[in-house]
């Protein structure tokens, strides 16, 4: 199951607990077609909402988002962080 999606360079991988995956798609165009648990936490990641473990205060204007069953880790940024905090409260409900 895929973790999040994420920009390194020109090119986005897809991160699984097992390890990372290049995909074809711009962020962007990810945006569009996968399902609506898929949520944007910064300019170069995705999140797969499903997945998110915890979410913590890191530094003054990001957030540190862990996933279910992996040490990986995204930073969400403070533009993107009160629709991503939204998201997850309507998770929880």
């Amino acid at each position: 199951e895929i973790l999040f999606f994420e920009t390194e360079g020109e090119h986005v991988y897809a991160h699984t607990a097992g390890g990372a995956y290049r995909v074809r798609h711009r962020l962007y165009e990810l945006e569009k077609i996968l399902p609506p648990y898929f949520a944007r936490a910064s300019k170069s990641a995705i999140l797969n909402l499903r997945q998110v473990y915890s979410v913590t205060r890191d530094l003054p204007s990001s957030r540190l988002v862990r996933f279910a069953g992996s040490h990986k880790e995204v930073y969400a940024s403070r533009y993107y962080y009160r629709r991503l905090r939204m998201r997850l409260n309507e998770r929880s409900r």
